[in-house]
């Protein structure tokens, strides 16, 4: 923030626990303010996680839990971040999300999300000055004149 930078939070979807108190423990647990980039959900439970909670319905049922209740705590809808396995097989079960929500997707190689995409993470191995290891490579789907749009609109209230 002091940089300049936009910054923002995101939570590590849990099949062990509500969407609810996942929702509570984000907002408790996050110094969020005005101008940051929107919450982002990071859904990647496997077929065995997904069963263990109750299935995809149920799992689709937490995460609208999570994302409503973040959504009127900040002012902003949050973005979903998945990857293209997770679209491909399990968010045409959820037309209302796939529908009314942004992407950040982690897709590494060729992209052909079928979802509003906000967020492309294209690579896991790159580099930054000042970083040792590799971080992962990420690019926002549009044009300077996009980013500042959804900046605007997109941000915390």
């Amino acid at each position: 923030r002091s940089q300049g930078i936009p910054v923002g939070a995101y939570h590590f979807f849990s099949t062990k626990c509500s969407g609810a108190e996942q929702a509570y423990y984000f907002l408790a647990n996050t110094r969020l303010a005005k101008g940051d980039l929107p919450p982002v959900l990071d859904v990647e439970p496997n077929d065995a996680q997904i069963v263990q909670m109750g299935g995809v319905e149920k799992m689709f049922d937490e995460i609208r839990q999570w994302l409503t209740i973040v959504e009127e705590r900040t002012g902003t809808r949050p973005l979903l971040y998945v990857n293209q396995r997770f679209v491909n097989v399990y968010i045409v079960q959820a037309p209302d999300l796939k529908e009314n929500y942004h992407f950040w997707i982690a897709r590494y190689g060729e992209y052909k999300p079928d979802v509003h995409l906000a967020l492309w993470q294209l690579s896991a191995d790159g580099s930054v000055a000042g970083i040792h290891g590799h971080v992962d490579l990420n690019v926002f789907n549009g044009y300077d004149v996009h980013w500042q749009e959804f900046l605007r609109e997109s941000t915390i209230k």
